[in-house]
């Protein structure tokens, strides 16, 4: 493993020998500067990981030292060494982006934990460090048409702020993946980026999915558990296919947008929420708050800035960019020797239609990566892949839309009638309770053939 590099700066010889051996003992390379600019020139040519410098030397003091360091390598952790009567100074270095000071003469152990510390602290920032560069190669955007490099620059300019974000367009068109992109250019980047589908979580679940619930809240509530609001504290909410939430828990969520405070089902605390808020739709939303399916006020306070993501079909330009993007990850991925595409395959797949986008694009750019027998993916091939996508993409659409109805009809019908006999079928409040009308209630009646007990 490799030691850490400790850089000393110190114009006085017997401390720099008497440090550099303390430094040796305790398992450290130790490069040694007898004045500023010989230490500045050690950071730009040297792998440092912590810099011990003197605040007062001759010529550059360690004020003027420290600003310059701190210009080529800003994470870079630096203790300052001050002696007596410059405590002062002291203290203005570390308002500059010093770790640390110490007064002279210094104590071997405390000089020591000093350095554990910031060398903990620096290696925990170089790893953050890392994680977000592999988050953001993992979830990078391509594109070279008009709309997309639109999309980049407003990504660019509304990453730093804590602006609301509503990102409309097709499934499969890089919604969740604009949203990552803004989280990952923010200020919230090492916090969580928490997702919740609306459209996949049953109406009866979703509103202690998003503001969690205390015990015994409810039947199987063994324990209390926290809701998708308090887990992205620090970090971004992005809320997928917000249509699909029931005028009930828009007012909800707005109330928790406006005040930046939630309650847990079954609880009677609030508590403060830090969460920047992103959310998409596939669903045109000013027609939903035209029909009165959404409410106005919520709309407008979650799309304070607005970003629409063409189709594919739109930006046929990006086709070629996103076949090659993908051919590469794939091939590196799978281990796979580098594959070209033939020049009709790539305009086969330029004047396809892409019902499924970018999503559709990139499954079928893997599927020619495994299956391809040649070094060269033919139109053939492509043509082909096409076909099977088509067909797989109608039969697992058509049978996820019929799973989803299903699913939501069962919901539906057990909560209307768990309602019903709450309120001993009094219509009246069971259909204010709903949030619905009188004569919607009497439907779901019928259509779900619900009907009161007799009395024996």
């Amino acid at each position: 493993m490799k030691k850490p590099v400790i850089l000393l700066i110190d114009d006085e010889l017997k401390i720099r020998v008497s440090l550099s051996n303390l430094l040796d003992r305790a398992g450290y390379d130790v490069l040694l500067a007898a004045s500023g600019h010989e230490g500045i020139s050690l950071v730009e040519k040297n792998e440092v990981d912590l810099v011990l410098l003197d605040l007062v030397m001759p010529e550059m003091d360690g004020i003027a030292a420290l600003k310059e360091i701190l210009a080529i390598k800003p994470s870079l952790p630096v203790i300052i060494l001050s002696g007596y009567g410059t405590i002062a100074r002291a203290v203005e270095a570390t308002k500059l982006g010093a770790f640390d000071f110490l007064e002279k003469p210094v104590e071997s152990e405390k000089i020591l934990i000093s350095i554990g510390n910031a060398l903990a602290k620096y290696r925990l920032e170089k790893e953050k460090a890392f994680l977000l560069r592999d988050a953001l190669e993992r979830y990078k955007m391509v594109g070279v048409s008009r709309a997309m490099q639109e999309i980049f620059s407003l990504i660019d300019s509304v990453a730093p702020t804590d602006s609301k974000v509503l990102i409309t367009g097709e499934s499969g068109s890089g919604k969740e993946l604009i949203a990552r992109a803004i989280h990952l250019r923010s200020h919230r980047a090492a916090g969580p980026f928490v997702v919740v589908n609306c459209a996949a979580v049953p109406e009866e679940l979703i509103e202690s999915e998003l503001f969690g619930y205390e015990k015994g809240a409810f039947t199987g509530a063994t324990e209390m558990k926290d809701g998708k609001f308090e887990q992205a504290t620090g970090g971004t909410l992005f809320l997928d296919e917000v249509s699909d939430m029931s005028p009930r828990l828009q007012a909800k969520v707005l109330r928790a947008l406006e005040s930046e405070e939630i309650q847990r089902l079954g609880g009677k605390q609030t508590i403060k929420v830090d969460s920047r808020l992103i959310c998409a739709s596939n669903a045109d939303l000013r027609e939903a708050v035209k029909e009165k399916r959404f409410r106005e006020d919520l709309y407008f306070r979650i799309g304070v800035i607005k970003i629409r993501v063409p189709p594919l079909r739109e930006r046929k330009e990006d086709i070629p960019v996103l076949v090659d993007f993908y051919l590469r990850k794939f091939c590196d991925e799978k281990k796979i020797p580098p594959l070209k595409i033939h020049p009709a395959a790539m305009e086969t797949l330029v004047n396809y239609y892409w019902p499924g986008n970018v999503r559709e694009l990139k499954n079928l750019v893997e599927k020619a990566v495994v299956l391809s027998r040649s070094d060269i993916i033919s139109k053939e091939d492509i043509a082909k892949f096409i076909e099977e996508s088509s067909l797989e993409g109608q039969h697992s659409h058509a049978s996820e839309a019929i799973r989803l109805r299903e699913a939501r009809a069962k919901a539906e019908k057990e909560l209307v009638w768990s309602k019903l006999v709450a309120n001993n079928w009094n219509y009246e409040k069971t259909a204010a309770e709903l949030g619905i009308s009188r004569a919607t209630l009497f439907n779901k009646i019928k259509a779900y053939g619900l009907s009161r007990p007799r009395k024996n």
